[in-house]
């Protein structure tokens, strides 16, 4: 009996993905393709990955709870893949099916912080006063 019933839902689990892959948004080779008639299975996998991202900086601030935040921008973005998907996926939402991306889910407060870290680090501030002291030279000698 239970012979029976074991063959039955696997003809069953068989014929119903046969036709259809369970992820249409990606192709054979696994790249993401943006399916502009999947506007629920676009928000889908784009909450998955916003909240893949927010999950991997809670992991590691639970385990580095002293981290930086130049550390934890390192850690985060480290995972290039994901970063893609992202990037694909919000493009997907708000441009070709018109919906905003931070609408239906966002960054947490972490994740924002470790990404919005400027690109010259420890020297942001040196950055900024060569950029004051240039503009009040420019000033001085032009007016």
């Amino acid at each position: 009996m239970l012979l029976i019933i074991s063959s039955v839902l696997l003809s069953f689990s068989i014929l119903g993905t046969g036709k259809m892959s369970a992820y249409a948004e990606f192709d054979k080779s696994g790249n993401f393709v943006c399916n502009p008639f999947g506007r629920s299975v676009e928000t889908n996998i784009y909450m998955n990955v916003v909240h893949q991202i927010n999950n991997k900086m809670s992991f590691y601030l639970e385990n580095h709870p002293n981290a930086t935040v130049l550390q934890q921008h390192d850690v985060i973005m480290q995972d290039q893949k994901t970063w893609d998907l992202y990037n694909k996926s919000r493009t997907c939402l708000a441009d070709v099916i018109g919906e905003n991306p931070d609408d239906v889910v966002s960054f947490t407060p972490d994740v924002q912080q470790a990404i919005a870290i400027p690109e010259f680090g420890v020297f942001s501030s040196m950055v900024v006063m060569v950029a004051i002291l240039g503009s009040i030279v420019v000033y001085r000698k032009f007016f």
